[in-house]
């Protein structure tokens, strides 16, 4: 497990966005092409519920979220409610989680962080927001180390603005195989840690193709 410093800043929305704007991601590298690249989606509102049928609070419902790619690489999420007083997640210890899932090689299928022990998905980079009841932190695995049974690298910060180390660009770059490489955007609870049983899935944006 790799920890690097990451700044995580929390914003606030326009008066005349409709809805709240839950947060941005911002993750910065170096070295990828300067044209932007955004790959932009619009989520009905109100189709937000868990697992178990339940209704998920309004704060995990995606209405939109967009993945643009220039010399920084940036994650936005909108969501219909409010991010102010966040109530405590369930569970000890709880989170309430928005995250990316970037599915740079589609031929692969990793094991781990987020994830129970025992379960696979397609993704290859997971950068989230999360919320104990007290702050927000941020969190990016590359979880391509999985793969070949390593334990999943993890930078965290404590700021709702990611920045992430410059270092990791060529990495992303060279682990994105097109075409085939595809984003999405989650919401959900978690009863205990990540990586734990107890992951009730709120709201989800499915696999959108790589910005080009």
């Amino acid at each position: 497990m790799k920890n690097q410093n990451l700044q995580f800043n929390r914003t606030t929305p326009p008066v005349r966005i409709v809805g709240s704007l839950l947060c941005a991601l911002l993750v910065s590298f170096a070295a990828l092409t300067a044209r932007a690249q955004t790959a932009a989606v619009i989520a009905p509102q109100g189709d937000a519920f868990y697992t178990n049928g339940h209704e998920a609070p309004a704060f995990l419902d995606i209405i939109a979220a967009s993945f643009t790619i220039s010399n920084t690489l940036t994650l936005t999420v909108d969501v219909a409610g409010s991010l102010d007083a966040l109530p405590n997640p369930p569970g000890s210890p709880g989170v309430f989680d928005w995250h990316f899932a970037l599915n740079t090689d589609d031929s692969t299928y990793p094991p781990g962080l987020p994830l129970p022990p025992g379960h696979f998905a397609p993704a290859e980079f997971y950068v989230g927001a999360l919320w104990d009841g007290t702050a927000f932190s941020g969190l990016l695995i590359d979880r391509r180390p999985a793969l070949t049974g390593q334990p999943a690298l993890q930078y965290s910060g404590s700021r709702i603005i990611l920045t992430v180390p410059a270092a990791l660009a060529a990495e992303v770059r060279a682990a994105v195989v097109l075409p085939g490489a595809t984003w999405n955007c989650i919401t959900l609870r978690a009863d205990g840690t990540l990586g734990s049983d107890g992951i009730h899935r709120a709201d989800a944006i499915g696999r959108q193709p790589w910005p080009q």
